[in-house]
């Protein structure tokens, strides 16, 4: 009989999945009285026998592996990954059937495709876990608290302003350090929280950046057309966007050169949040995806410069093409 740990983790707030595989890893650490050796999988970036090949692991080994994919672009729902999805499946279906007593497979995604054929077959073989976001009242008690640990006072309408502000939480942890850097041990009120949020354009477009990382054409869309209402220009958008995909090309970069994420941060000037946020984006965009969208995003800039078009329609069809 074989013995397989497989756990298939999906939800939209990384920082919550994140935390979950902490708990995981050290259950296993725990289990076995010493530190899991932990193995994060670019899948996208492998073939079906590189990925079978990572997978295997031979229980004869005395200590225990955690291998950890996140986001595979097989458990979406495109039809064009069709082959990529067959392939990933005969990978899984051969690493249920077979023993892999000591290591624990940790697969995770942002939605649950149910129409998938990977994904029916690790609602049947994993444990599912759907890692839901926090409720406001949740929210705003651990917001309370991250606060409360760093000894900055809040007073109730600017923690309902944080806890309404739509950010997830990697990026309220980092608004919260911020915070405890300028007030420790002063009350904070609603005014101080609105210079925070609006100190800097990256807040502004947030929502439609983060959209585009995670191919989100609707939100994406919508980012935009709530900027435009907001008098945002055009050119200013398309720099963040830009910025926010070399960003991204940096750290995939590190990163596949074998760097940590603190070293990555540093050299990057990167906070380390923002990192780890790329590092969660990265397995979805292939090496050849991006300079693709670094030649979209260089035509759409010669457009705006040489074109008469309207820049609202460029600037919509290049977003159809980012999350394309």
């Amino acid at each position: 009989m074989t013995e397989n740990i497989v756990y298939y983790l999906w939800g939209d707030e990384s920082y919550l999945i994140d935390q979950k595989v902490q708990e995981i890893i050290s259950a296993v650490e725990k289990e076995n009285g010493e530190e899991p050796e932990i193995v994060p999988v670019d899948a996208d970036e492998m073939s079906q026998l590189e990925l079978g090949q990572t997978l295997d692991f031979s229980p004869l080994f005395a200590f225990g592996r955690v291998v950890v994919i996140k986001k595979p672009a097989w458990l979406g729902k495109s039809s064009r990954k069709a082959k990529k999805i067959e392939e990933s499946l005969q990978v899984l279906q051969d690493y249920f059937q077979h023993d892999h007593h000591g290591q624990v497979l940790i697969i995770i995604s942002a939605e649950h495709n149910a129409t998938n054929p990977v994904t029916k077959l690790l609602d049947k073989k994993a444990q599912v876990i759907n890692i839901k976001p926090l409720a406001p009242r949740e929210l705003e008690e651990w917001c309370k608290a991250g606060l409360s640990r760093r000894n900055v006072r809040i007073v109730p309408a600017a923690l309902k302003r944080i806890v309404n502000s739509g950010q997830d939480m990697y990026y309220l942890v980092n608004l919260i350090e911020k915070l405890s850097l300028i007030y420790a041990g002063e009350s904070v009120g609603i005014n101080e929280i609105e210079e925070q949020l609006d100190s800097r354009q990256e807040v502004k477009v947030f929502k439609l950046t983060d959209a585009l990382l995670t191919c989100n054409l609707k939100a994406s869309l919508m980012a935009y057309r709530q900027l435009q209402e907001q008098g945002e220009h055009h050119l200013l958008l398309l720099h963040m966007i830009t910025r926010q995909f070399l960003s991204l090309s940096k750290v995939k970069f590190y990163h596949e050169t074998g760097y940590s994420s603190g070293k990555i941060s540093e050299l990057t000037s990167q906070k380390d949040f923002v990192v780890k946020k790329m590092l969660d984006k990265a397995p979805q965009f292939s090496s050849n995806r991006i300079r693709i969208i670094f030649e979209k995003l260089l035509e759409t800039d010669a457009s705006f410069k040489n074109e008469s078009k309207d820049p609202s329609i460029l600037m919509e069809a290049l977003i159809v093409e980012l999350c394309s």
